[in-house]
């Protein structure tokens, strides 16, 4: 992962401040669905999954309203650079830890187990 902490908070001029005002950072400065506590990425990963489907993206997490999911996406395409790069320092991320741990003594002791059985 790089070291330098990515820009989630510059604005561009197209951003809505209604739509700002429903998004706060967290103690960590993660951007968050205001008074949900739910980081505005997942939120952008259910959108690179359902597309603008609101309704489906509310099915996964009820909780949410639709304008908190919609003032999610808003967010996440107004800084979508930012998001984009963080998605994929963390997917190379996961995929390292996979890549490292697949001979890792738990692994190994799961498969001799499974042999057993």
């Amino acid at each position: 992962m790089t070291d330098k902490p990515l820009n989630y908070t510059a604005e561009p001029e197209n951003t809505d401040p209604n739509e700002l005002a429903a998004i706060s950072f967290n103690e960590n400065g993660v951007p968050t669905i205001a008074e949900a506590n739910f980081k505005v990425q997942q939120i952008a990963l259910d959108y690179l999954q359902f597309g603008d489907d609101v309704a489906e993206i509310q099915r996964q997490h009820p909780m949410l309203t639709k304008d908190q999911i919609q003032a999610a996406i808003s967010y996440y395409l107004a800084h979508k650079e930012s998001f984009d790069t963080k998605i994929e320092e963390s997917l190379r991320e996961y995929e390292k830890l996979h890549r490292d741990s697949a001979d890792s003594l738990i692994r190994r002791r799961i498969r001799a187990w499974r042999q057993l059985r």
